[in-house]
C-alpha cells in the first residue's frame, strides 16, 4: 500500500518535493507535444507548523515566478506575427 506521499507524487508526475514548479513542462512523444502542470508541493516532513517568514518566502518566490510566466504569455500573444 502506498502512503500519502506516494501518492502525493505520483499524481504529480514524479517531480520534486519542496521546488517551485510553477513553470509548466513539455514533452516531446512521436508528434505530438504534451503539456504537464504540475502542482508545488511544499512539506516539512514533521507535522510542524511552518515559521511563518519561511512560508512567506516561498510564496513570494511562487508569485514571482508565475508573474514572470503569465508575462511572457502575453508578450507571446502581443508579438505573434499575424
Amino acid at each position: 500500500m502506498l502512503n500519502r506521499l506516494d501518492r502525493l507524487t505520483s499524481a504529480n508526475y514524479g517531480m520534486p518535493i519542496d521546488t517551485n514548479l510553477c513553470e509548466n513542462k513539455f514533452v516531446k512523444h512521436k508528434d505530438k507535444t504534451i503539456m504537464l502542470q504540475a502542482a508545488s508541493i511544499y512539506t516539512q516532513g514533521n507535522g510542524e507548523k511552518w515559521d511563518k517568514k519561511k512560508m512567506f518566502d516561498i510564496m513570494v518566490d511562487i508569485s514571482k515566478t508565475s508573474l514572470k510566466v503569465l508575462g511572457s504569455d502575453i508578450f507571446n500573444q502581443i508579438t505573434k506575427a499575424k
